[in-house]
């Protein structure tokens, strides 16, 4: 007789897009092709907005925004959270101040 015990391992991994640079500023792109869902966390310390976009999987250089954190005042901003499988993403900052965005996610 064998017995095989398969166990399901989730993997949570967080990563910066925007890590305190002044706006504007256009983060380094993430890879997130291996998760499922996400749930992205903005901190400002200043005004503006962080729009957050995917790459385009029909045009090579393309970027298209997906989520915008507007009217932002020092403070955290509520979540967003993502459901659909995505490629890339990046953050980018607008307005005065500096910026923090990060994400968490579940393979």
């Amino acid at each position: 007789m064998c017995i095989i015990i398969i166990m399901n391992q989730f993997l949570i991994q967080s990563k910066t897009l925007l890590s305190g640079q002044e706006a504007p500023f256009i983060g380094q792109p993430q890879n997130i092709a291996r998760f499922r869902d996400a749930g992205f966390t903005v901190y400002s310390s200043g005004q503006g907005s962080v729009s957050l976009q995917y790459k385009s999987p029909i045009f090579e250089n393309d970027w298209v925004d997906f989520y915008k954190f507007g009217g932002l005042t020092t403070g955290y901003a509520e979540p967003a959270y993502l459901t659909t499988p995505l490629t890339e993403v990046r953050a980018i900052s607008s307005g005065n101040g500096r910026f923090w965005c990060a994400f968490t996610a579940q393979n």
